[in-house]
């Protein structure tokens, strides 16, 4: 009877761990994705920071040849108007990379719980079958030589 006991608390303990295996492999594909989306929008924003100075630098050259002050001013004003628009899109590229990050984090910190789960089970395993090996050492009879 004590036997099956092990057994079933054997059986038991390697579910557990099991679960906690499927949890942790969960969690480092959404690790990947996570990093994935990080690497897209830095991929944006290096690619919109290239846009921006390639439209820049023609209001530039256009402001260098400009000829009156009153087209000087409107080019100022474009150059202006299009310095905070790429502002505005880079803060909302920024704010995604940020909560990416605290996704991020707060995955790391799941997985390390999982690792201190998977090791608090895989010492019970190993509990369970020393009590489990002593037990039948125990039960074992043991002859003596004759003499």
């Amino acid at each position: 009877m004590a036997y099956a006991l092990f057994a079933q608390r054997k059986l038991e303990i390697t579910g557990q761990l099991n679960c906690v295996s499927l949890q942790q492999t969960q969690r480092s594909n959404e690790q990947y994705m996570l990093a994935t989306e990080t690497l897209s929008l830095q991929q944006q924003m290096s690619s919109m920071q290239a846009s921006q100075a390639g439209e820049l630098a023609e209001l530039y050259d256009s402001l260098a040849s400009a000829k009156g002050t009153d087209e000087r001013d409107r080019i100022n004003a474009q150059i202006s108007s299009k310095e905070q628009s790429f502002k505005v899109e880079l803060d909302e590229i920024n704010r995604e990379i940020y909560q990416t990050s605290v996704k991020e984090n707060t995955l790391e910190m799941a997985v390390k719980r999982l690792d201190t789960e998977v090791t608090a089970l895989q010492k019970q395993l190993e509990a369970v079958e020393q009590a489990e090996s002593d037990a039948i050492d125990r039960a074992t009879p043991k002859f003596q030589g004759v003499g």
